[in-house]
Protein backbone atom coordinates (compact mmCIF):
# COMPACT_ATOMS: atom_id res chain seq x y z
CA UNK A 1 0.00 0.00 0.00
CA UNK A 2 1.32 3.43 -0.94
CA UNK A 3 1.86 6.08 1.67
CA UNK A 4 2.48 9.80 1.17
CA UNK A 5 5.62 11.22 2.77
CA UNK A 6 6.15 14.99 3.05
CA UNK A 7 9.80 15.90 2.88
CA UNK A 8 10.99 19.45 3.08
CA UNK A 9 14.20 21.37 2.88
CA UNK A 10 15.92 24.24 1.15
CA UNK A 11 16.73 24.56 -2.53
CA UNK A 12 20.44 24.42 -3.23
CA UNK A 13 22.53 24.75 -6.32
CA UNK A 14 23.83 21.50 -7.76
CA UNK A 15 26.93 20.64 -9.72
CA UNK A 16 25.09 20.50 -13.04
CA UNK A 17 25.37 16.73 -13.24
CA UNK A 18 21.59 16.30 -13.17
CA UNK A 19 21.36 18.03 -16.55
CA UNK A 20 23.92 15.62 -17.99
CA UNK A 21 22.02 12.56 -16.77
CA UNK A 22 18.58 13.92 -17.73
CA UNK A 23 19.95 14.40 -21.24
CA UNK A 24 20.71 10.71 -21.70
CA UNK A 25 18.16 9.28 -24.15
CA UNK A 26 18.06 5.89 -22.39
CA UNK A 27 17.06 7.49 -19.08
CA UNK A 28 14.71 9.99 -20.72
CA UNK A 29 12.76 7.27 -22.56
CA UNK A 30 12.25 5.36 -19.29
CA UNK A 31 11.19 8.48 -17.35
CA UNK A 32 8.56 9.14 -20.01
CA UNK A 33 7.32 5.54 -20.12
CA UNK A 34 7.47 4.67 -16.41
CA UNK A 35 6.74 8.05 -14.76
CA UNK A 36 4.88 9.95 -17.45
CA UNK A 37 7.46 12.72 -17.15
CA UNK A 38 9.46 14.10 -20.06
CA UNK A 39 12.14 15.56 -17.80
CA UNK A 40 13.43 19.09 -17.93
CA UNK A 41 17.20 18.83 -18.39
CA UNK A 42 18.18 19.15 -14.75
CA UNK A 43 17.16 18.28 -11.22
CA UNK A 44 15.97 20.45 -8.37
CA UNK A 45 18.25 19.77 -5.41
CA UNK A 46 16.70 20.03 -1.96
CA UNK A 47 19.01 20.03 1.09
CA UNK A 48 17.27 18.15 3.88
CA UNK A 49 17.34 18.54 7.64
CA UNK A 50 18.45 15.47 9.67
CA UNK A 51 14.79 14.52 10.34
CA UNK A 52 14.02 14.67 6.63
CA UNK A 53 17.14 12.63 5.81
CA UNK A 54 15.59 9.89 8.00
CA UNK A 55 12.34 10.16 6.02
CA UNK A 56 14.32 9.82 2.79
CA UNK A 57 15.81 6.60 4.18
CA UNK A 58 12.33 5.26 4.92
CA UNK A 59 11.20 6.12 1.39
CA UNK A 60 14.23 4.34 -0.10
CA UNK A 61 13.18 1.12 1.69
CA UNK A 62 9.77 1.17 0.02
CA UNK A 63 9.01 -0.16 -3.43
CA UNK A 64 9.85 2.40 -6.06
CA UNK A 65 9.91 2.51 -9.83
CA UNK A 66 13.19 1.23 -11.24
CA UNK A 67 14.75 3.09 -14.13
CA UNK A 68 17.41 0.71 -15.38
CA UNK A 69 20.97 1.75 -15.95
CA UNK A 70 22.85 1.06 -19.17
CA UNK A 71 26.30 1.01 -20.75
CA UNK A 72 27.35 3.20 -23.64
CA UNK A 73 30.76 3.98 -25.08
CA UNK A 74 32.49 2.17 -22.23
CA UNK A 75 30.62 4.20 -19.59
CA UNK A 76 28.28 2.71 -17.05
CA UNK A 77 25.11 4.59 -16.08
CA UNK A 78 23.53 3.19 -12.92
CA UNK A 79 20.00 2.29 -11.92
CA UNK A 80 17.74 5.01 -10.55
CA UNK A 81 14.98 4.38 -8.02
CA UNK A 82 12.06 6.77 -8.55
CA UNK A 83 8.89 7.75 -6.71
CA UNK A 84 5.91 9.75 -7.96
CA UNK A 85 5.69 13.10 -6.20
CA UNK A 86 3.99 16.48 -6.21
CA UNK A 87 5.35 19.93 -5.45
CA UNK A 88 2.87 22.79 -5.20
CA UNK A 89 0.45 20.98 -7.52
CA UNK A 90 3.11 20.14 -10.11
CA UNK A 91 3.66 16.51 -11.05
CA UNK A 92 7.23 15.51 -10.37
CA UNK A 93 9.32 12.60 -9.13
CA UNK A 94 11.92 11.95 -6.47
CA UNK A 95 14.90 10.28 -8.13
CA UNK A 96 17.48 8.35 -6.15
CA UNK A 97 20.43 7.20 -8.25
CA UNK A 98 21.80 3.97 -6.81
CA UNK A 99 25.37 5.28 -7.24
CA UNK A 100 24.69 8.67 -5.67
CA UNK A 101 26.85 9.98 -2.87
CA UNK A 102 24.13 12.47 -1.86
CA UNK A 103 22.79 11.52 1.54
CA UNK A 104 21.32 14.86 2.60
CA UNK A 105 19.96 16.00 -0.75
CA UNK A 106 16.73 14.98 -2.47
CA UNK A 107 16.76 15.25 -6.27
CA UNK A 108 13.48 16.14 -7.94
CA UNK A 109 12.64 15.94 -11.65
CA UNK A 110 9.68 17.39 -13.51
CA UNK A 111 8.65 18.21 -17.07
CA UNK A 112 8.94 21.85 -16.04
CA UNK A 113 11.83 23.89 -14.72
CA UNK A 114 10.69 23.98 -11.11
CA UNK A 115 12.97 26.87 -10.13
CA UNK A 116 11.35 29.15 -12.72
CA UNK A 117 7.79 27.84 -12.42
CA UNK A 118 7.71 28.19 -8.61
CA UNK A 119 10.02 31.25 -8.50
CA UNK A 120 12.56 29.43 -6.33
CA UNK A 121 16.03 30.62 -5.39
CA UNK A 122 18.84 29.01 -3.46
CA UNK A 123 17.65 28.81 0.12
CA UNK A 124 13.92 28.76 -0.76
CA UNK A 125 12.01 26.37 1.49
CA UNK A 126 10.05 23.67 -0.37
CA UNK A 127 7.93 20.65 0.51
CA UNK A 128 7.57 17.62 -1.72
CA UNK A 129 4.80 15.04 -1.28
CA UNK A 130 6.27 11.67 -2.22
CA UNK A 131 4.11 8.60 -2.88
CA UNK A 132 5.95 5.47 -1.79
Amino acid sequence: MQKVFSISGRVKIGLGRGAYFMGQKEYKAQFIKKLGIDPYHGTLNVKLSPANVLLLGKIRKRKGILVKGFRRDGKSFGDVLCYHADMSGIKCALVMPKKSTHTQVAEIISSQMLRAKLKLRDGSRVTVSVKA
